[in-house]
């Protein structure tokens, strides 16, 4: 049983509502929703430090754009797993029948351990594994290993410009091997 200091009905009613139209009556799922690292825009973990676009006083001023955030939001709780093209390809990403990483307030079936914690993270594991390689753990570990051992040559293991940088190059890199087009390098 998962402990209850993340209370599910202590949430904002439109945090709630949205949660449980994802995933109706699955605590589980709505928790992972809340505590997994979304990928946007780069490579950075959007919850629970960006459950802002549920809180009034940051973009609420602007109607339209507070429902602009709220669906992208509410398309990151029911998120598909996806491929780098943006593919739709498979379960949903916060299943409790999906792999997830170990956590407080979560109980996985199948927990994720990321291989070079020095580097990555368990969360950050999880993205990669799950929304990089669709769910393709002996290759997601491999390409882990092989990017960790990259970023340390680099000096760019912790958080920063750097790192930043590199996140940026490498996910150019792999979609423009997934897209054949070579011009946006």
């Amino acid at each position: 049983m998962p402990d209850d200091h993340l209370d599910l009905q202590a949430l904002p009613p439109k945090l709630q509502a949205a949660l449980e139209r994802a995933w109706p009556g699955n605590p589980e799922a709505q928790r992972r929703a809340l505590l997994g690292p979304v990928r946007e825009g780069g490579w950075r973990s959007v919850w629970p430090d960006l459950v802002w676009p549920w809180v009034p006083a940051r973009r609420w001023w602007r109607p339209g754009e507070a429902r602009r955030w709220r669906a992208l939001f509410e398309w990151h709780f029911s998120a598909s797993r996806r491929d780098i093209l943006e593919q739709e390809q498979g379960p949903r990403l916060f299943d409790p029948a999906q792999p997830f990483f170990d956590t407080p307030l979560t109980r996985p079936q199948v927990a994720l351990r990321s291989p070079a914690p020095e580097v990555f993270s368990d969360a950050e594991y999880w993205g990669i594994a799950m929304q990089l390689f669709n769910g393709d753990l002996p290759r997601a570990e491999w390409t882990v290993r092989a990017w960790a051992r990259d970023l340390v040559a680099r000096k760019a293991t912790q958080r920063g410009w750097r790192r930043d940088n590199w996140w940026t190059e490498t996910l150019a890199v792999e979609r423009a091997a997934a897209t054949g087009d070579l011009g946006s390098l």
